[in-house]
């Protein structure tokens, strides 16, 4: 770790910052993590060197040196001893072990993984070439891998994290930026609708292999399919993901609830499914089909014996009922998945106090409201991308910003006068200034809470503002709930500054664009 740190600190000097400063450019919030890899208290990621490398411009040295890093760190650990026990997968030239961080931090750290990083080597030209050669590369890992039931989470975290070193590779060049993005796109659309061409009428086909072996491979393309189908979800592809999960997931269905030793890797599989199905109910403002899936996903989540699973599908569930503007219900669902916590991660335990500090907000539980508050940013991770649930937690830096700032805004609402809608506005405010990469369905729906918040301050100017950009996420994501939230914002502002000359084309614009039913029930 002494060449790597050596490395890191040239370039800091050379750029007259701080651990501190690093940091921060970096995306972390806090300087801790940093200072202990860089101590050698902690192993470095994959994906915090290329944080760091952008952040610093390196010019892919920061990255070449933690590959090093890690090789050596891994070398280390592999006595002929641990190799023996880890189970080697044939085909692959890999070793998986129990443990999926050190799984992923193996494979990522191959030289034939991460040789093209360094931007210099990828042309514009290029990068479509090269998003080829790693998704033949993925696929061949993918299709080669045996005993599912043991490692499908190993697969989904080296997939995750190939995927998330990818994003923090990206050029800064706008035109070539754009192919990049493109490039991305295809190869993660090609890995969700890996499961496709096994499928046919909810049966299992795969040629010449047997039951046991067709029954592997289906499952670990179905891991496939869900990873990049959770990374999709960061984008526009709401649609797309919808399509391709629909498409097998009756048969992953089965395999769930027969009984036999996939049993239950295909149930946790299953439960993922129907979050992400129930992900985009929501935004075609289908809440009942969102309830259904959230159920069934706590349905198959059980049916895996896996606390975390069942968290997460209770969270799911309990937002819903926050979306339906029920907050009794939601909060009585977020209680339940509390009593979990033991089975859950740091990431999971940081979400389910967020959420419930919102509608602790709405119910005028003010005192609970703010303590949820500080415990969910107390929990939260400093490096929450190595956190196990981070893939399927759906709850970024973005997120916790959002949720702590509609509690705020909830408490704004029912206790005016006491300053809430300030401390509301400043944390939405973080979304804007974070340097790492922020889901397009939050950023909007941080944006449309922006505007809502902007109205109790009183800043016309602010909601105007944030209006005209709200807008554009409607257009973009297609989102029925991002449009529900913009019409919510506009009536509240409508009841606000009912002459002013300005809301009279802004309402216009808005109406251009979600519709003529805009302002329905203001008055």
């Amino acid at each position: 770790m002494g060449d790597f740190a050596a490395v890191v600190t040239r370039h800091m000097d050379a750029r007259g910052m701080s651990l501190r400063a690093t940091a921060r450019a970096a995306g972390y919030s806090d300087h801790t993590l940093v200072s202990k890899v860089l101590n050698g208290r902690r192993v470095v990621t994959p994906y915090m060197a290329a944080k760091l490398d952008r952040a610093l411009r390196a010019d892919g040295e920061i990255i070449a040196a933690a590959q090093s890093a890690i090789a050596g760190a891994n070398a280390s650990q592999s006595t002929p001893a641990a190799q023996a026990n880890t189970g080697g997968k044939s085909g692959t030239g890999l070793t998986a072990t129990t443990h999926p961080p050190a799984t992923a931090n193996r494979v990522i750290a191959r030289g034939d993984t991460l040789s093209a990083l360094n931007n210099g080597l990828v042309t514009s030209a290029e990068w479509p070439v090269w998003f080829g050669m790693r998704l033949a590369h993925l696929i061949g890992l993918v299709d080669n891998w045996r005993e599912a039931t043991a490692d499908l989470d190993s697969l989904q975290t080296i997939l995750h994290r190939e995927v998330l070193m990818l994003d923090a590779a990206g050029p800064d060049n706008d035109e070539v930026r754009a192919l990049h993005a493109l490039s991305r796109r295809q190869a993660l659309i090609t890995l969700a609708a890996l499961p496709l061409t096994l499928t046919a009428t909810s049966s299992i086909s795969v040629g010449a292999l047997s039951p046991s072996a067709a029954t592997d491979f289906f499952l670990s393309r179905c891991a496939a399919s869900l990873t990049a189908c959770w990374h999709l979800l960061r984008g526009s592809d709401l649609s797309a993901v919808y399509q391709m999960l629909s498409s097998y997931l009756l048969a992953l269905e089965g395999t769930a609830q027969r009984q036999s030793r996939y049993q239950q890797a295909a149930a946790r599989l299953a439960s993922q499914a129907h979050r992400i199905c129930g992900i985009v109910a929501l935004h075609r403002n289908q809440l009942r089909v969102r309830e259904h899936h959230c159920k069934q996903a706590l349905y198959y989540a059980t049916l895996a014996s896996d606390k975390g699973s069942q968290a997460s599908a209770l969270i799911s569930l309990a937002s819903t009922y926050f979306y339906d503007a029920d907050p009794a219900r939601a909060a009585s669902v977020y209680e339940q998945a509390s009593a979990l916590e033991s089975g859950m991660s740091a990431l999971q335990r940081s979400r389910v106090y967020a959420e419930l500090s919102v509608v602790y907000g709405q119910l005028s539980r003010e005192r609970e409201a703010v303590r949820a508050t500080g415990l969910a940013e107390e929990l939260y991770p400093d490096d929450p991308e190595q956190d196990p649930s981070f893939l399927y937690a759906e709850f970024t830096p973005a997120s916790l910003s959002l949720e702590t700032g509609l509690a705020y805004a909830a408490l704004a609402e029912q206790y005016p006068g006491r300053g809430y809608e300030h401390k509301a506005a400043g944390i939405f405010a973080r979304v804007d200034e974070m340097t790492s990469a922020v889901p397009d369905r939050i950023r909007f729906e941080v944006v449309n809470h922006q505007a809502r918040t902007a109205v109790l301050t009183g800043d016309l100017d602010a909601f105007e503002g944030y209006m005209n950009r709200g807008i554009e996420g409607v257009v973009l994501l297609a989102s029925g709930q991002r449009r529900r939230e913009m019409q919510a914002a506009l009536r509240l502002a409508l009841n606000l500054w009912p002459r002013e000359t300005r809301m009279k084309a802004l309402t216009d614009g808005v109406q251009q664009v979600i519709g003529p039913d805009a302002i329905k029930g203001s008055g």
